[in-house]
């Protein structure tokens, strides 16, 4: 009998198949050059598999292609939104994501390492610098170079901080600065809508089970699909998610999707906090009570094991109201109908500058889609044409199909997931 304790173990190899790879590999190259570096039996491909489950580098990229953490880092660019805090110390505070970037095998076993990493600020001095611990937060200490370049730039708290993934294997990033009035949001909006899709899809495809996804692989997840690989990055992660998707944090075990009650729930104490009656909830202009001032320092992964903080109290919610600028609502019936209220809800989110459906055009598309439902349960198929357009008023109206499989549907009274794969 072979004595395979001579041979590096199925997690050594394929770690270090990955690590040395320059571009994702499928599971049937890695089946075979793990071949070539020990024996194996017939369970080599689930073998395979179970490794890749237990390193948090082994990134998914699409079905059967994994690759590596570090490797995929480089080109991607990431959006930090400054705080008073941070620019007054010198000191940069990290989320998940950022942790994960900046020093990629933490999250294996969330063990601190010597690491170091250089950042070249651009028009200003490179800085070496070991990940800390400020105010129980993982952080960055810039110091005193980095407050005088930020000075020296004319930035200030509510700037972006662009960061620039040089070269994650050897440490090195490049951070420029971008006021907040030179902002492209409109393309940023786009960016922020493709990461909230990609991220949802993530988390409701999870096979594992657990009750919800953590945050580092979701963020690990969504570097693997590319979300940062464009030179426009999209707004901070946890902002974004809260914003634009149905993900909610689960206490400190990561995201999981939030049921429409919950997101109802959320919304009405929104609407009737003091915040909101005041007029002074955030808003997308890079202001004081903006995306940075309401999310960012309330999201940080703690300390101890990367976990998050609690949510900021201040925040505008994913459920924001479309109520004086979008629609004048002169008919009551218009007001109390739940269903279209949703509707306004989910679109003004999705489609700030587009116009919404009428209320009777809204009521007159779901009675078509709820025809198209009742055909297919009564033939037990739809035409490709028919197929089709219900899709499309599904996506269209914020609407799940198979909300309507049960009979008749009241949308008030509906607890399940709202309808996003649009």
């Amino acid at each position: 009998m072979t004595n395979t304790a001579e041979y590096p173990s199925y997690l050594e190899c394929v770690a270090g198949i990955l690590g040395h790879a320059n571009a994702p590999l499928s599971v049937d190259t890695l089946v075979e050059q793990v071949k070539d570096q020990r024996p194996t039996g017939k369970g080599v491909r689930s073998a395979v598999y179970q490794a890749i489950g237990k390193l948090y580098q082994a990134v998914p990229i699409s079905p059967g292609v994994f690759g590596w953490l570090p490797t995929l880092l480089k080109g991607q660019t990431l959006r930090h939104p400054l705080n008073k805090l941070e620019v007054q110390r010198g000191t940069l505070l990290m989320d998940e994501l950022e942790h994960a970037t900046f020093f990629p095998e933490f999250f294996q076993d969330h063990q601190p390492d010597g690491r170091l990493v250089r950042l070249h600020l651009m028009g200003g001095p490179t800085l070496e610098v070991h990940a800390a611990v400020d105010q129980e937060t993982w952080a960055l200490r810039l110091g005193q170079e980095f407050v005088d370049w930020v000075d020296q730039a004319g930035g200030s708290a509510y700037d972006d901080l662009l960061i620039h993934v040089l070269d994650a294997v050897d440490g090195e990033y490049s951070l420029r600065l971008q006021p907040r009035e030179v902002r492209q949001e409109e393309k940023i909006l786009e960016h922020n809508l493709q990461l909230a899709r990609a991220a949802e899809a993530i988390v409701t495809g999870d096979r594992k089970s657990r009750s919800a996804m953590p945050v580092w692989e979701l963020a690990a997840a969504l570097i693997g699909r590319g979300i940062y690989a464009e030179p426009i990055p999209p707004d901070d992660m946890h902002y974004v998610l809260h914003e634009h998707s149905p993900l909610r944090l689960q206490d400190d075990l990561g995201y999981t999707k939030a049921n429409r009650d919950h997101l109802r729930r959320e919304h009405k104490e929104r609407r009737n906090s003091p915040a909101r009656r005041a007029g002074d909830m955030p808003s997308q202009d890079g202001g004081e009570g903006s995306r940075q001032g309401a999310f960012h320092g309330g999201f940080f992964g703690r300390m101890d094991s990367g976990h998050l903080g609690e949510e900021d109290d201040d925040d505008s919610g994913f459920w924001d109201a479309v109520e004086d600028n979008v629609v004048d609502f002169s008919d009551m019936e218009e007001t109390q109908c739940e269903g279209y209220q949703l509707y306004l809800s989910e679109f003004q989110s999705v489609f700030p500058e587009d116009e919404p459906l009428s209320h009777m055009n809204y009521h007159l598309l779901e009675a078509e889609l709820e025809m198209l439902v009742g055909l297919e349960m009564e033939f037990g198929y739809l035409m490709p044409e028919q197929d089709e357009r219900k899709k499309a008023l599904s996506a269209r109206l914020f609407i799940d199909p198979d909300m309507y499989s049960g009979g008749d549907w009241d949308q008030s009274d509906y607890g399940g997931p709202p309808f996003w794969d649009n």
